[in-house]
C-alpha cells in the first residue's frame, strides 16, 4: 500500500475535504437554530429590541433560549460524523482514475515485467493524485439552501452592525440581559429614596431623583431607601474600598426599608431580580474646625481672662473651649489638661471671630502660669486647636483672713490630682487612705474650725466649714472630695463680701442662661420665662445691695427713698445713668421678642455689668444727709431742656407716623398693581383701567402734606431759640436736602398713580421710603446727644456712685429706642397677620423665612 502523506497536498486536501462535509452536515443538522439566532440578532442590532416593553423584551428571550434548547437537542440527532475514509472517498471520487484507492491496490503477477507495469502505472496515479481538487458540495448547498440565506443572513447583520455603530456591544447587551423581572411584577415596584445629612451640616435632605443623577452630599450621610415589592429588595452599596448589601425590612404599612451611612463615594442600587434603581453618591469630607486667637489672653477688668478668637469651619464648630495645662505641672500628673467652655454666637458657626471675657477665678489653677490653647469641635466630633499662649490665670483676691484660708482650703483639694490608695477604706477614718492634698486641706480645716463656735461670729459660716469637713474625712474617692468646691467657694465669697455674693451668682446664672436661649434660638415662651427670672434676679441683687448699705451704716430712709426713686425713675430724672432700669429691661424684652438676639445679649452683658458695679452712696444732693439721685437740682434749667426735648420729640414720633403710612401704602400700590396686570393678562387688552390708583393717589398727597408741615414746624422750632436755632433742622443741610428729595419722589409717586403707573409709583415710593428713613435717624440721634447733653449738666454721679462717662457709667449702654422697638413689634405682628392669611403659597414660604429670623 502506497503512503499517502509522500504525495504532496494530499493531506491538507483531504481536511478541507472533511472540513467542508462537515460544515454541510452541520448546516443541514442544525439551519433552524442559525436562522433563529441570526433573526434574534438583526432585531437587537436594528434596536427593535429597546422598543418592546421590558415584559416582551424578557419573554423574546426565553423564547430564543428554550427554542434554541430545543433546536439544538434536535441537531444533534440529525448531526452525523465525519470520517477522513469518507472524506478520501468524495476527494477521490472528483477523479474518473479514483488515485487514491488506486494507489492502495497491488499487482497481480510478481513477474518483472508485471512488476515494471506496476510501477509506471503507480506514477500515474500519484500525478493524478496531485491533480485532485476539493470538492465544492454546490449540488448539496443548493438542496440545502436554496434561497442563498447563507450570503443573506451576514449581509443583513453587516447592516445592523452599521446601523448600530456606536452602541452595538449595548444594544446587544439590553437584548440577551433583558429585565426578567418585569415578567414577575417588576414593573409595579416602587422605589423612594432620600439622604439625610449629619445634623451638624444644617443642611435639608436630598431626594434622589428617578433618572439616577449623581448627588454630593456630606461624608457620614445617611441613605433612607423605601420600596413597594411582593418581596424584599436588597439594598448594595459598591464603594471604591467597601462592598456591602443589605435586606430591606417590611414595616408596618407593608412596604420595605432601610437605612445606610455613606461614608465614602459610593453606588447604591436596589436590586429586585434585577436592578431596579441606580445612584452615584459623592461625599465631600469634613474638615476640622481651624480655631485661632486674633489677640492673646490678657487680664482683663473684673479679673477676667480677655482674648479675642476666630474659629472657621466647612460645617460649622459646635463646641469652642480654652485647654489649660500647668507649666509647671503636678509630678504625679504630668499630662493633666482643664478645658473651659468658651460661648459661641450659634449653636453652630462657620466663621466667627468675637472678644472673650472669661472670669476663670474659681479655677483650681487660679493664680498659676498656664499654657493655653483653643480647641474647636464640630459636629462630626473632630477637633482643632491653636497655638498655645502662656499666661498667669487671674485669682479671686480675697482680703479678709477668713476668707482667703477658705479659698486656700479649697485650691489644695482641687489641685490634688493622685487617686486614693487601693484597698479596703474601713468607715472609721477613710482619710488615712487619701492623697496628701486631700489631707492637708483636712487639717486645714480642722485647724480653722477648732472651737469654732466660740469664735465665729456668722454661724453660717462656721456650718458650712465644718460640713465641708466632714465631707473630706467621709470621702472614699478624689470625685467625692471635690464635691467642696461649691460649699467653700460659697463660704469664701459670704465671708468677704456677705450676703450680696448670693444674690451676684444668682443674677450671673439667670444672665447666663438667658445668654444661652438668645444664643440658641429658643422659642418665644422660653424667652419670656429666662427674661422674667433674670428680671427678678435683678431686683433680688439690687435689695441685697440695699441691705447690705444699710448694714454698713447707710441711713435706712435714704437708702428707701432712693431706692424707690430708682424704681420709678422719679426724683427729677433717670435714674441709673442715662436711662432707668425698668426700661433697660423691657428694651431687653422687646429686643428678645423681636429677634434682635445680637442687640439683646449685648444689652444684657451691660445690665449685668452695671449692676455687678452698683454701690449706694450717701448723697450731697439738696436733701442733706442721706441717699441722693441725680437730676434733683433746679427746675428752670430742667424745664427749659425738656421743652427743647419734647419738641424735638414729636417731631421725631411724628415723622414715624408718616413713615409708617409711607409703608403701608407702598404694601397697597403693590397689591393693586398685581391686581391690575392680573387684569390685563385675563382681558388679553394692552390698556386696562387701574381701579383704586385715584384712593392711592389721594393717600399719597396727604402723606406729603404731612411732610411738608412737619418739615415748616421743625424749621420754626429750630429757628426761634435765637443764634442756635440759625443752624436750622438737626443734621444740617444733608437733612434738608433728604426730606426735600422724599417730598419730590412722593409728588412724583402721586402723579404716576394718578395715571394708573403703578410701577413707577412703586419705584419712587421705594425712594420716598429711605430718604424718610434716613431723616428718621438723623432726628433720632439728634434726641439722644440731647438728652446725654442734658443728663450731663443735671447731674454729676449716677446712684452707683459712678462719674458718668467713666469706664462704668451706663452711658455705654444702648438701649434702643421705644419707637424703634415698637416699629419692631408692629412688623412682627403684622408678618404673623400676612402669614396666617397668605396670598399665595410662595409668599407664605417667603413670610415664613422672615419670622424664623425673629
Amino acid at each position: 500500500m502506497a503512503n499517502l502523506s509522500e504525495i504532496a497536498g494530499l493531506g491538507r486536501k483531504v481536511t478541507q475535504t472533511r472540513l467542508g462535509l462537515a460544515m454541510l452536515r452541520y448546516v443541514r443538522a442544525f439551519w433552524p437554530l442559525i436562522v433563529l439566532i441570526a433573526l434574534f440578532l438583526t432585531i437587537a442590532l436594528f434596536g427593535i429590541v429597546d422598543l418592546m416593553t421590558p415584559r416582551a423584551a424578557a419573554f423574546s428571550m426565553l423564547l430564543l433560549l428554550f427554542g434554541s434548547l430545543i433546536l439544538i437537542l434536535r441537531g444533534r440527532r440529525r448531526l452525523t460524523r465525519t470520517s477522513e475514509d469518507e472524506a478520501k472517498r468524495l476527494l477521490d471520487a472528483t477523479s474518473d482514475y479514483r488515485p487514491i484507492a488506486g494507489l492502495s491496490d497491488r499487482p497481480s503477477s510478481p513477474t518483472p515485467s508485471a512488476q515494471s507495469l506496476w510501477k509506471a502505472h503507480r506514477q500515474r496515479l500519484k500525478r493524478a493524485a496531485e491533480a485532485l481538487r476539493v470538492p465544492t458540495f454546490k449540488d448539496e448547498w443548493r438542496i440545502i439552501d436554496p434561497y442563498y440565506l447563507r450570503f443573506a443572513m451576514p449581509s443583513v447583520l453587516a447592516i445592523g452592525l452599521i446601523v448600530a455603530w456606536g452602541d452595538v456591544g449595548g444594544r446587544l447587551q439590553r437584548a440577551l440581559l433583558p429585565d426578567y423581572g418585569s415578567l414577575l411584577g417588576a414593573e409595579d415596584v416602587r422605589v423612594e429614596a432620600w439622604i439625610s445629612p449629619p445634623d451638624y451640616s444644617r443642611r435639608p435632605p436630598v431626594f434622589l431623583k428617578a433618572d439616577g443623577s449623581p448627588v454630593l452630599v456630606p461624608a457620614g450621610s445617611e441613605v433612607t431607601v423605601r420600596a413597594q415589592a411582593r418581596s424584599a429588595p436588597r439594598l448594595v452599596l459598591k464603594g471604591d474600598n467597601d462592598r456591602s448589601s443589605q435586606k430591606l425590612e417590611k414595616t408596618p404599612d407593608g412596604a420595605y426599608e432601610t437605612r445606610a451611612v455613606v461614608t465614602e463615594d459610593t453606588v447604591v442600587s436596589v436590586n429586585w431580580w434585577g436592578r431596579r434603581a441606580s445612584w452615584a453618591i459623592s461625599t465631600s469630607p469634613d474638615a476640622p474646625p481651624v480655631p485661632r486667637f486674633e489677640e492673646p489672653p490678657v487680664l482683663g477688668e473684673n479679673d477676667r481672662t480677655e482674648f479675642t478668637w476666630a474659629v472657621v469651619d466647612d460645617y460649622g464648630a459646635e463646641k469652642l473651649e480654652l485647654a489649660l495645662v500647668r507649666v509647671e505641672p503636678h509630678p504625679a500628673a504630668p499630662d493633666d489638661e482643664r478645658r473651659v467652655s468658651v460661648d459661641l454666637p450659634g449653636a453652630s458657626v462657620r466663621e466667627a471671630s468675637e472678644e472673650a471675657a472669661l472670669d476663670m477665678t474659681r479655677h483650681p489653677w487660679a493664680g498659676l502660669m498656664v499654657s493655653g490653647r483653643l480647641v474647636a469641635t464640630d459636629g462630626a466630633g473632630q477637633e482643632g486647636d491653636s497655638e498655645a499662649y502662656e499666661f498667669v490665670l487671674p485669682e479671686k483676691l480675697f482680703l479678709r483672713n477668713l476668707a482667703r484660708a477658705t479659698q486656700e482650703i479649697r485650691v489644695t483639694t482641687l489641685r490634688e490630682p493622685r487617686a486614693y490608695e487601693e484597698g479596703y477604706v474601713g468607715p472609721i477614718n477613710p482619710l488615712e487612705k487619701a492623697p496628701e492634698g486631700v489631707q492637708q486641706a483636712a487639717l486645714m480645716l480642722e485647724a480653722v474650725t477648732f472651737s469654732g463656735e466660740k469664735y465665729f461670729d456668722d454661724y453660717g459660716l462656721f456650718s458650712g466649714l465644718a460640713a465641708a469637713h466632714g465631707t473630706l474625712k467621709s470621702a472614699t474617692a478624689l470625685e467625692e472630695a471635690w464635691t467642696v468646691d461649691g460649699l467653700l467657694w460659697a463660704v469664701a465669697l459670704k465671708a468677704e463680701y456677705g450676703s450680696s455674693a448670693d444674690a451676684l451668682a444668682a443674677l450671673l446664672a439667670a444672665r447666663r442662661a438667658l445668654e444661652r436661649a438668645l444664643r440658641e434660638g429658643a422659642t418665644e415662651e422660653e424667652l419670656q420665662r429666662l427674661t422674667d427670672a433674670f428680671r427678678q434676679a435683678a431686683e433680688n441683687y439690687v435689695q441685697a445691695k440695699l441691705a447690705e448699705a444699710i448694714a454698713n451704716g447707710l441711713p435706712e430712709g435714704a437708702a428707701e427713698q432712693g431706692l424707690d426713686n430708682q424704681q420709678a425713675g422719679g426724683g427729677g430724672g433717670p435714674s441709673l445713668g442715662q436711662n432707668s432700669f425698668e426700661d433697660m429691661l423691657q428694651a431687653l424684652e422687646d429686643l428678645a421678642q423681636t429677634g434682635a438676639r445680637d442687640q439683646a445679649r449685648q444689652l444684657l452683658s451691660d445690665i449685668t455689668n452695671m449692676l455687678e458695679n452698683l454701690e449706694f452712696q450717701q448723697g450731697n444732693g439738696s436733701g442733706g444727709d442721706g441717699f441722693a439721685l441725680p437730676n434733683q437740682g433746679g427746675e428752670g434749667e430742667e424745664g427749659e431742656q425738656g421743652e427743647e426735648e419734647q419738641e424735638l420729640a414729636e417731631n421725631l414720633e411724628d415723622l414715624a407716623e408718616a413713615l409708617r403710612e409711607q409703608r403701608e401704602l407702598n404694601d397697597d400700590t403693590l397689591e393693586a398693581g398685581r391686581d391690575a396686570e392680573d387684569a390685563r393678562r385675563r382681558s388679553g387688552a394692552g390698556d386696562v383701567p387701574d381701579l383704586g390708583s385715584e384712593e392711592l393717589a389721594e393717600r399719597q398727597e396727604a402723606i406729603g402734606d404731612l411732610l411738608e408741615a412737619l418739615r415748616e414746624r421743625a424749621e420754626q422750632g429750630a429757628g426761634g431759640g435765637g443764634e442756635e436755632g440759625e443752624e436750622g433742622l438737626p443734621g444740617g443741610e444733608a437733612t434738608e436736602r433728604a426730606i426735600d428729595d422724599a417730598l419730590r419722589a412722593q409728588r412724583r409717586a402721586e402723579d404716576a398713580l394718578r395715571e394708573g403707573q403703578f410701577g413707577r409709583a412703586q419705584r419712587d415710593q421705594a425712594r420716598a421710603t429711605e430718604r424718610l428713613r434716613d431723616v428718621a435717624g438723623e432726628l433720632a440721634n439728634a434726641l439722644d446727644a440731647l438728652r446725654e447733653e442734658n443728663q450731663r449738666q443735671q447731674s454729676e454721679r449716677d446712684p452707683f456712685g459712678r462719674e458718668i462717662g467713666g469706664a462704668n457709667s451706663s452711658e455705654g449702654i444702648d438701649v434702643p429706642d421705644q419707637s424703634e422697638r415698637q416699629r419692631a413689634l408692629d412688623i412682627l405682628e403684622e408678618l404673623r397677620r400676612r402669614y396666617s392669611d397668605p396670598a399665595d403659597d410662595d409668599e407664605r414660604d417667603y413670610l415664613e423665612r422672615l419670622l424664623d429670623r425673629f
